[in-house]
């Protein structure tokens, strides 16, 4: 029986070796590159503003970002969507005077264009960010309108900030000192 123990140590370390490349292989072609991670942010980025952009161009009861946090809830982190719901719940109850945000916060600005595209995408520490630009046909534009940020979350991609590099401030921050302004009254 030498020879079956000889065998045996020698098919052994093979069929070793064979096992780990089966499990490892479908976990290995799992993992995305960085090129991966862009391309799907850009798509994820652009299919939202493709989507979100008409609404700003509709006369509606209210702000269209309400529409996006309402139709839309599951593009945003939960602390962002929660932030997002409380000041247009507070805005919604103060009659004449503005305690909310009173631009719209996912072009950046108070009179959004017809149009906007996603331009550099960038992948930094984990997350990703997208230039949202205005498309006009006068554009001298020098700075993106916002720049969306992103992280992967269960697989999907959400919202979790938008910065206003024209006025050097984001989303998040705004929300917050306006929860604390409407708190002190």
């Amino acid at each position: 029986m030498p020879g079956m123990r000889k065998t045996f140590c020698y098919v052994h370390p093979v069929v070793c070796c064979v096992s780990l490349v089966v499990v490892l292989l479908p976990a290995a072609a799992q993992v995305s590159t960085p090129t991966q991670d862009v391309q799907s942010c850009r798509q994820f980025a652009g299919q939202f503003y493709d989507w979100y952009v008409p609404y700003t161009q509709k006369r509606l009861s209210g702000p269209a970002s309400d529409v996006a946090i309402k139709r839309k809830p599951e593009v945003f982190r939960p602390s962002l969507l929660q932030a997002l719901k409380q000041d247009s719940e507070a805005q919604a109850r103060a009659k004449d005077q503005i305690v909310g945000i009173d631009f719209d916060p996912f072009v950046g600005g108070q009179d959004p264009y017809a149009h906007y595209s996603i331009r550099q995408v960038t992948l930094k520490t984990g997350k990703c960010f997208a230039e949202v630009w205005h498309v006009a046909v006068q554009d001298t534009a020098d700075k993106p309108d916002a720049i969306a940020e992103l992280a992967e979350q269960e697989g999907h991609w959400r919202f979790v900030n938008f910065h206003y590099p024209d006025v050097n401030a984001d989303l998040v921050s705004a929300l917050s000192l306006l929860r604390k302004e409407r708190g002190k009254k």
